[in-house]
């Protein structure tokens, strides 16, 4: 499978310290399994990576799986709140879409 990402991300996960992707859990992301290789791709240098998929988390709302995953490990700064996580994920995913699909949380691994 494949997924871009803003370069921020994209470095985070090539260099070890972003661990989780969250997505939204729709059509695609529903299809994923333990074990699929997922290749990212960086919206700024078109650079690409793989990984792989060591677990697959659904939540039924983002700010659910905040309060289980913040930090480093999504990408973020590691005292950001709940509230401000929720905020600015808003601003990709709407709370329809969220409502519809939920929210997943997938565990990787750099390969």
């Amino acid at each position: 499978m494949e997924m871009h990402l803003n370069h921020q991300p994209f470095m985070a996960i090539k260099n070890g310290t972003k661990t989780i992707e969250i997505r939204l859990n729709d059509e695609k992301r529903s299809q994923l399994k333990i074990g699929n290789i997922i290749r990212f791709s960086d919206l700024t240098t078109d650079e690409m990576i793989e990984t792989k998929v060591l677990r697959l988390e659904c939540f039924s709302t983002f700010k659910e799986l905040f309060q289980k995953y913040s930090g480093t490990i999504i990408g973020s700064p590691e005292q950001e709140p709940i509230s401000e996580l929720d905020c600015e994920n808003q601003k990709i995913y709407s709370r329809q879409m969220e409502k519809q699909y939920g929210a997943l949380a997938i565990k990787l691994e750099l390969i």
